[in-house]
């Protein structure tokens, strides 16, 4: 007699929920503030809060336990696919940093990113300095492609030669 063989059916599970750690005080009131300013906005306790703008996705890092510190990112901008080009994008940095308001750019794992610190008293001062500091970091991502462009462009048009 012939072994007939057993299938056994294999049902999932999916795993239990994990117990959401509370949003900080101040995080939890800028999340509220930008719900109501009408952006749709992620949440993660450990990392903080995701919103999209104008086509990119910005971030407010969770900052432990310093309440008044508040950090506007929008990361990833520029890739940087050569070692030419990391050179180029840090002489941008230095020449967009030296005239943006509030916006710092620097490089992170072959990209590059903008950011805004701040100190504020209350999560409200964050959230209505918000616009000009989203408005800020557009204008220093612009500068920054302008001059990564102009750079290109001078390299591929090559060294002017004498006739």
């Amino acid at each position: 007699m012939a072994a007939q063989a057993v299938k056994k059916k294999v049902v999932k599970v999916a795993p239990p929920p994990r117990s959401a750690a509370p949003l900080p005080e101040g995080l939890a009131a800028v999340r509220d503030a930008l719900v109501a300013l009408g952006f749709a906005v992620q949440v993660d306790a450990e990392s903080g809060l995701a919103f999209m703008f104008e086509g990119g996705q910005y971030y407010v890092p969770a900052q432990g336990d310093d309440v008044g510190f508040y950090h506007l990112l929008f990361p990833n901008f520029w890739p940087l696919e050569s070692d030419e080009e990391y050179g180029r994008a840090l002489f941008a940095c230095d020449a967009v940093n030296r005239e943006a308001k509030l916006v710092k750019l620097h490089t992170v794992d072959g990209d590059v990113w903008a950011g805004v610190e701040a100190l504020h008293a209350q999560p409200q001062g964050f959230v209505e300095a918000l616009p000009r500091s989203l408005m800020f970091v557009q204008e220093a991502v612009r500068a920054f492609r302008d001059v990564m462009l102009a750079a290109q462009d001078a390299e591929e048009a090559g060294p002017e030669q004498d006739v």
